[in-house]
């Protein structure tokens, strides 16, 4: 088609028509970038909160550790004749036939 033959009204309408598309778009891709950078600055918050539960857990299981050891040795502890002898002595206030006991009151 010749440009000259289209009336003038229609031109104008064509232009006004070809300009809203693009800045339509435009607006919807500024639109999805600002949710997605809202989203990634929340999963990075949460991210931080979660590498700070994890620390803190491996925190704890480090001194599980230490106490299970420590309850170990104390399982082997309370199999020694000396245990025994220190509970005698403590609990039932028993002592050996050659030990002299004072008591204070």
């Amino acid at each position: 088609m010749n440009w000259w033959r289209i009336p003038a009204y229609r031109i104008q309408k064509f232009k006004k028509s070809s300009l809203i598309t693009p800045i339509a778009v435009l607006v919807l891709i500024l639109v999805l970038i600002t949710a997605v950078g809202v989203g990634c600055g929340s999963l990075r918050s949460r991210k931080k909160m979660y590498d700070a539960e994890i620390e803190r857990y491996k925190n704890l299981i480090a001194s599980e550790e230490v106490r299970k050891d420590e309850i170990a040795e104390y399982a082997k502890y309370t199999q020694t004749t000396s245990f025994y002898e220190e509970v005698a002595r403590e609990k039932y206030r028993l002592v050996h036939d050659n030990e002299i006991l004072f008591v204070t009151e």
